[in-house]
């Protein structure tokens, strides 16, 4: 066992050889809801007191999320969102996705997609597609285009992986901008500012020194309105300075 980075007090296990980083427990709950813009006592709520689903490190002194963990945390917000669902229809709609799947993380697969006010997932060839239902138009059970749109909010590889996370705290439908990335190959899957390694923590504790967004965009060569984007999205160091 190894202490965490950054919080001395934390211990968790090594990662297994050959574990792939994107199912390696390593974000603590207060610092997935600082990435997801969501309060500590809700995202507590949804991973302990009341779980959708059994997170990786579950079983850690202080619970731990992985990076896939984190995704289908961040979906789930976006559905509750974009559909209007409260948390037990949410739920509603996990269990029906768990069953179409047979995955731990339904929610980020490749098959599931949205089609007017259903939302369904396929599989087979083009010739002998199965497709089951998950969500029928009924009241508020409305999940139109959510799927599709949430696909905006992310990138896969060839194999339909899910790769990165581009979490936006003010995103509304037909925003494209991505001023944060989270991927599990860069500095650990810590949020930096999309296209560097810039971590946004970083920029946040040099405002907090009292340093300028100009400044601080002249240092890293970058555009103050990804400077200050990065730090909209966590809701850190947007005081002016003295």
């Amino acid at each position: 066992m190894k202490r965490f980075a950054g919080a001395p007090h934390l211990i968790r296990e090594p990662r297994a050889p050959h574990e792939v980083l994107r199912d390696y427990p390593t974000y603590t709950v207060p610092e997935a809801a600082l990435i997801l813009a969501m309060s500590r006592t809700t995202l507590h709520r949804w991973v302990a007191n009341h779980p959708f689903f059994v997170v990786s490190g579950n079983d850690a002194p202080q619970r731990l999320l992985s990076f896939k963990d984190l995704a289908q945390l961040y979906f789930l917000k976006f559905l509750r969102r974009q559909a209007h669902l409260s948390d037990t229809q949410a739920r509603i709609v996990l269990d029906y996705a768990k069953q179409a799947t047979g995955s731990r993380y339904p929610l980020l697969d490749e098959n599931i997609k949205a089609w007017r006010h259903h939302a369904v997932w396929t599989r087979g060839s083009k010739d002998n597609r199965i497709a089951l239902e998950l969500f029928k138009p009924q009241g508020q059970y409305i999940f139109q285009h959510t799927v599709d749109m949430f696909a905006s909010r992310i990138d896969r590889d060839r194999r339909g992986s899910l790769l990165r996370l581009y979490p936006w705290r003010l995103w509304t439908e037909g925003d494209v901008r991505r001023p944060v990335l989270i991927d599990p190959n860069i500095l650990s899957g810590r949020p930096v500012i999309t296209g560097t390694r810039i971590p946004i923590i970083v920029v946040a504790a040099r405002r907090k020194k009292g340093e300028t967004i100009s400044g601080i965009a002249q240092d890293y060569g970058i555009s103050q309105r990804r400077i200050t984007e990065s730090l909209r999205h966590l809701h850190l160091g947007l005081r002016k300075a003295a």
